[in-house]
C-alpha cells in the first residue's frame, strides 16, 4: 500500500543526528505550496532547538504558517508581534514613524495594563464592548476612540495571521463623536490679539523677551493659508514664490519629531494628498516676508529658524503660544475669546468659517485640503446662528400673507 502524500506545509518524519562538535542536527523533508519537495536541514545546541530552527525554515517556503500567533496568545502578544510588522512597514517608509509611535503609546499605557493578558480565544465582541465602554467611563472620549482603534488593528492582524476567526471589534457599539469645537475668531478679535502679541512682556525688565514676532508671524501664516503648525514650521524658502501677484506659498512638509528619527521635516503635508500652492492675503505675505529676512540664505532654509538653523519644533511654538494665553488670559477673555479652545488648531477653524461663509464649502475644504467636504464641515466650519434672511422672501413668495 502506497505511503500517503504528506500536506503541503507539513514537515515529513525529522531525524536527528549528533555532530562531531555535540551540535544536533535535524532533517525532513517538506512540500511547498507549488508541491515541490524540499530537504530541509537545521542545527541546534539540542533536539528541540534543532526542531524550533527547522520549522522556522518551513515557514518561509509556505503561506500556511503566520507569525506564531494562536488563538491561546494574548492581546500582549499579538499587539507585539504587529508592532513588529508595523516597524518593517516603518524602516520601508510604506507607515510614518509618528504613526507606529502613537500606536506603541496607546498598547504599551492604555491596552496592555488593562486587557494585555486576555487570550485571542477569549475576545469576544461584548467583551470588547466592555473594555472599550469601561475606557469611555473611567478616561476619556479620545483615549476610548484611539483604544478601539487600535485593539481593532491588532484584531485584524491576528484574523490575517489565522488566529482569530473573526475581529470582534466591528461589531461593538459606537462611541459618541467628539464634541465639535464652536469657537472661531472674528477680524476685529484677530487684529487685536496681534496688538497683545505685540505688546506682550514688552516693558517686564525679566530676561529677554519671548519670541512675539515668531507668533504674530505664525498666526498670519496659518489664518492666510489654513496650514497646520507642523505645515507653517516646515516651510522654506523654496517654498514660497513672491515675485507672484499674489504671492503663493506650497504646502508639502510638516515638521515631526519621533524617537526613531527625532526632529525633522517629513517631505510630505499630514496627508500626501493635501500637497497644495496657496495663495496668500497681504497679511500672511508680510508675515513671510518678515520671515525670509530672518531665514539663512539657502533654498532649504527654514522660515521659522532655531539659532542653529534648524526648524523650531511644534511643542515650543505650541509652549510659547499656551504661555502668551495664560499670561493675556482676561485680556482676551474680555475680546471674546474662548481660551480654553485657543490652539494653533483655532486658526485654521478660523480660516475655513470665513471661508466658507463668503465663498462656500467647497471652497473652504480645497483650501484646507480635505478630500471630503463633510470633513470639512463636521470638524471645521463654525455653523453661523442665524440663517440668510433670504429665505423670507423666498417663502413669502411661494406662500404668500
Amino acid at each position: 500500500m502506497a505511503r500517503p502524500k504528506a500536506a503541503v506545509g507539513e514537515l515529513g518524519a525529522v531525524q536527528y543526528t549528533r555532530l562531531a562538535s555535540g551540535a544536533i542536527r535535524a532533517r525532513a523533508r517538506m512540500r511547498d505550496d507549488g508541491g515541490a519537495v524540499h530537504q530541509l536541514r537545521a542545527v541546534g545546541s539540542s533536539e528541540q532547538a534543532a526542531l524550533a530552527e527547522l520549522r522556522r525554515k518551513a515557514l518561509t517556503l509556505t503561506t500556511g504558517g503566520g507569525s506564531g500567533l494562536s488563538p491561546l496568545s494574548t492581546i500582549a502578544e499579538a499587539g507585539e508581534a504587529w508592532l513588529r510588522h508595523l516597524a518593517t512597514r516603518a524602516t520601508s517608509g510604506s507607515l510614518a514613524h509618528s504613526t507606529y509611535a502613537s500606536y506603541e503609546t496607546i498598547l504599551r499605557l492604555t491596552l496592555v495594563p488593562r486587557c494585555g493578558a486576555i487570550p485571542l480565544e477569549a475576545l469576544t465582541v461584548g467583551r470588547c464592548d466592555r473594555i472599550i465602554q469601561a475606557l469611555l467611563t473611567e478616561e476619556t472620549l479620545s483615549k476610548a476612540r484611539r483604544a478601539r482603534a487600535v485593539l481593532s488593528l491588532i484584531c485584524g492582524y491576528a484574523v490575517r495571521d489565522d488566529a482569530m476567526p473573526l475581529n470582534p471589534v466591528r461589531d461593538v457599539q459606537r462611541l459618541p463623536l467628539p464634541e465639535k469645537k464652536t469657537s472661531a475668531l472674528t477680524p476685529e478679535q484677530i487684529a487685536a490679539i496681534r496688538e497683545l502679541m505685540h505688546a506682550w512682556r514688552e516693558d517686564s525688565g525679566y530676561g529677554p523677551r519671548p519670541d512675539y514676532r515668531a507668533l504674530i508671524d505664525g498666526m498670519d501664516i496659518m489664518l492666510g493659508s489654513s496650514a497646520r503648525v507642523g505645515e507653517c514650521l516646515g516651510l522654506r524658502r523654496r517654498d514660497v514664490d513672491m515675485t507672484t501677484a499674489p504671492p503663493t506659498l506650497l504646502i508639502d512638509g510638516t515638521i515631526v519629531q519621533t524617537k526613531a528619527e527625532g526632529l525633522h521635516r517629513k517631505n510630505a503635508p499630514k496627508r500626501t494628498r493635501q500637497r497644495r500652492r496657496i495663495a496668500l492675503p497681504a497679511a500672511a505675505a508680510s508675515a513671510v516676508r518678515r520671515r525670509l529676512a530672518l531665514a539663512g540664505k539657502g533654498a532649504e532654509a527654514f522660515l521659522f529658524p532655531t539659532k542653529t538653523g534648524r526648524p523650531m519644533s511644534v511643542s515650543n511654538y505650541e509652549r510659547l503660544l499656551r504661555s502668551f494665553v495664560d499670561e493675556n488670559h482676561d485680556a482676551l477673555i474680555a475680546l471674546g475669546v474662548d481660551v480654553d479652545e485657543y490652539t494653533t488648531h483655532l486658526y485654521r477653524r478660523t480660516t475655513a468659517t470665513l471661508v466658507e461663509r463668503a465663498a462656500g464649502l467647497t471652497l473652504a475644504s480645497r483650501l484646507l485640503g480635505h478630500a471630503n467636504e463633510q470633513i470639512t464641515r463636521a470638524s471645521y466650519v463654525v455653523t453661523a446662528e442665524s440663517v440668510d434672511p433670504v429665505t423670507a422672501d423666498i417663502l413669502d413668495a411661494v406662500l404668500g400673507e
